[in-house]
């Protein structure tokens, strides 16, 4: 897998540019110095040498890593088919070189300079014939990830569940197949297949396609001080819950929130109401429409797998630190 992968990079890099690479993958795994191996740069009369790390995609969450591998290896070359636009300004600001997919690329070695920025990622045919990842494609997967048992329900069980249509959980069945993030036991039992991959792809998502539509708006609080107080407010737990920053902080106490999130099925007038909260172009309580089920419903916080998506989503340092405690408490005995 990770040698297709690197071989798919160099060569659209190659095809992109003229420039020759070759790759050396690490043979001795006993020496796990966080490195996959080297890639060779022939330029004219110069030829480099890169230790690199090669990662299917790149989110906020590997980048602690990454810029540790940096700092211990040096002049590290970083391969992936996708790196948020965000993380490649980083990836420039300390240095860090980086080859994508698509051919984009910045390497800075020496008296060597070479930054591509232009080229978009193409989706595969693999990719526009599965399309897994529609507005209710992610509904699905979420609700397949936090209530597992649903993974081998009937069509009409899951559309039940998640309040899509019969067609929309086919296609996303279907396509997560054709993907192979799912794989057929038997007639009719599927397991996960990479499913951490999926899980990643899906944190991207659903912040790009699917949370934009869930806005319902900006809000404040009517008092500030509900602002340092806010662990007092008596949300209805079967109806609203707290996500992102709030919810950060309930489960790993490591977090003060600036940004307050709320997940619910009340209505504005309802929030305003209950909650003592207003309508503010620019507030800090940001409010979604809940979209998923839980057979638990009076929890404080929506699953943890949406409060890591969240942080991670953000950028944010701090953020990014919790999200990492969450997911070594609570997720990574389920990726």
């Amino acid at each position: 897998m990770k040698q297709e992968l690197v071989t798919q990079i160099l060569e659209t890099f190659t095809h992109q540019t003229g420039i020759k690479t070759a790759w050396h993958p690490v043979k001795n795994k006993a020496l796990d110095t966080g490195i996959d191996g080297h890639v060779k740069i022939s330029l004219q009369n110069e030829k480099l040498s890169f230790p690199t790390k090669v990662k299917t995609s790149i989110r906020f969450h590997h980048f602690p890593q990454l810029v540790e591998i940096h700092r211990q290896q040096k002049n590290t070359l970083i391969l992936a088919n996708d790196i948020l636009p965000k993380i490649k300004n980083d990836f420039k600001n300390l240095g860090i070189n980086y080859i994508d997919g698509t051919g984009n690329a910045f390497i800075k070695n020496k008296n060597v300079f070479i930054f591509i920025e232009s080229k978009k990622k193409n989706e595969t045919a693999k990719d526009l014939k599965a399309k897994p990842f529609s507005k209710a494609g992610l509904k699905i997967i979420f609700q397949l990830f936090i209530n597992e048992h649903l993974l081998n329900a009937t069509i009409r069980q899951i559309a039940g569940a998640t309040d899509t249509s019969l067609d929309s959980v086919h296609k996303t069945i279907n396509g997560l197949k054709q993907l192979n993030y799912l794989l057929a036991l038997k007639k009719d039992t599927l397991a996960w297949n990479n499913k951490k991959d999926l899980f990643e792809k899906w944190i991207t998502e659903y912040e790009n396609r699917l949370k934009p539509g869930l806005s319902m708006g900006n809000f404040r609080f009517v008092r500030e001080r509900d602002f340092f107080a806010w662990k007092k407010i008596a949300l209805n737990n079967e109806t609203t819950q707290w996500g992102g920053e709030p919810a950060g902080d309930l489960l790993t106490g490591y977090l003060k929130p600036e940004i307050f999130t709320l997940y619910t099925t009340e209505t504005k007038g309802d929030l305003i109401k209950n909650y003592r909260i207003l309508p503010d172009a620019n507030g800090y309580i940001r409010v979604y429409q809940k979209f998923w089920e839980l057979e638990t419903k009076n929890e404080k916080t929506t699953p943890s797998l949406l409060v890591y998506a969240d942080l991670i989503n953000t950028g944010n340092d701090r953020n990014i630190e919790t999200a990492q405690k969450i997911y070594e408490r609570f997720l990574q005995d389920k990726f």
